[in-house]
C-alpha cells in the first residue's frame, strides 16, 4: 500500500555541463522530476538557471560546493596547490576546514545564485552531501535559516521547515522502476527522491565517475510506467517551495 502523499524528485547537479543540464530540464518535461539544484562554481550554471525561467513549475534550489572544481573565494582550508576544492575522502577523514571561510565560500555562493536567477533557491542541499558531514553541518544550517529556506535532510535536524526525508538510494543498477516504486511505498507522507539524471557530453564524461548511469536514470524517470504509478496512487508532485515552514 502507498502512503505517499507528497514528492519531491530532485535531481543534483544542474549547470555541470550543458549535457547534463538538458537531461534534468528533459526528465522535468517528460517526467516526473520536480526539482533541481545548481552548481553556481561551475561554467554552465547561469545557461541553467537561464534555461529553468522557462519553466515554471521546476523548482531550482541550490547545490553546495565543497568537492569539485574551484572555490568563489580565497579560502585556503579547503583547497590543493591548484586552488581546486579537496575530495569528499578528505574532509571524512577529518581534515581541517576553516568554519568561517566555509561560511563566506557558501554564502558567496548563495548570492551568486540570486544574483543571476535573480531570487533565492528553494532549498539547499550539497554535492556529495558534503553539508551532511558533521563538522559542516552547522554551517549549512545557519544558511538555511539565514535564507529562510528548507534544507536537505536523512535525519530531522532543522526545525524551521516540515521535515522531508530525503531517499538517495537509487543509484547505478538501483536505477529502475521497481526500486523507484518500491522506495515510494514506504512510510512517508512527503519525500524527497534523489537522482541524477543527464545527457553525456564530454566535460561529463572526464569529470565524473557516475556518469552512463545517467541515461538509464533519465530513461527510467520519463517512462510510462512510472508517469502512470504516480497517477493511480494519487500522489502529488511538488518540489521544495510548497514545503510549509513550521
Amino acid at each position: 500500500m502507498v502512503t505517499l502523499k507528497r514528492l519531491i524528485v530532485n535531481a543534483d547537479d544542474f549547470g555541470m555541463t550543458q549535457a547534463n543540464t538538458i537531461g534534468i530540464l528533459l526528465a522535468h518535461e517528460e517526467g516526473i522530476l520536480t526539482s533541481t539544484t545548481c552548481m553556481m562554481n561551475m561554467p554552465f550554471a547561469k545557461f541553467a538557471l537561464d534555461q529553468a525561467k522557462k519553466h515554471p513549475d521546476l523548482g531550482v534550489g541550490i547545490h553546495l560546493v565543497l568537492s569539485a572544481g574551484k572555490p568563489l573565494t580565497e579560502g585556503r582550508s579547503f583547497t590543493n596547490d591548484q586552488g581546486e576544492f579537496l575530495k569528499p575522502k578528505d574532509y571524512e577523514g577529518g581534515h581541517p576546514v576553516c568554519l568561517d571561510e566555509l561560511y563566506t565560500e557558501w554564502k558567496a555562493q548563495l548570492e551568486h545564485y540570486i544574483e543571476v536567477a535573480g531570487h533565492k533557491p528553494t532549498h539547499i542541499d550539497s554535492h556529495h552531501h558534503v553539508h551532511l558531514i558533521p563538522q559542516f553541518v552547522e554551517t549549512a544550517m545557519t544558511l538555511a535559516r539565514e535564507y529562510d529556506i528548507p534544507m536537505r535532510q536523512r535525519d530531522h535536524i532543522l526545525d524551521t521547515y516540515e521535515y522531508v526525508r530525503c531517499d538517495d538510494r537509487m543509484y547505478g543498477d538501483d536505477a529502475n522502476y521497481d526500486f523507484i516504486t518500491d522506495a515510494f511505498s514506504k512510510n512517508d507522507t512527503v519525500l524527497e527522491f534523489m537522482c541524477h539524471p543527464a545527457l553525456v557530453d564530454q566535460r561529463l564524461y572526464d569529470m565524473s565517475s557516475y556518469c552512463l548511469p545517467r541515461m538509464k536514470e533519465l530513461e527510467v524517470l520519463t517512462s510510462q510506467p512510472l508517469i502512470d504509478f504516480i497517477k493511480d496512487n494519487n500522489i502529488e508532485l511538488i518540489n521544495f517551495s510548497h514545503i510549509k515552514k513550521v
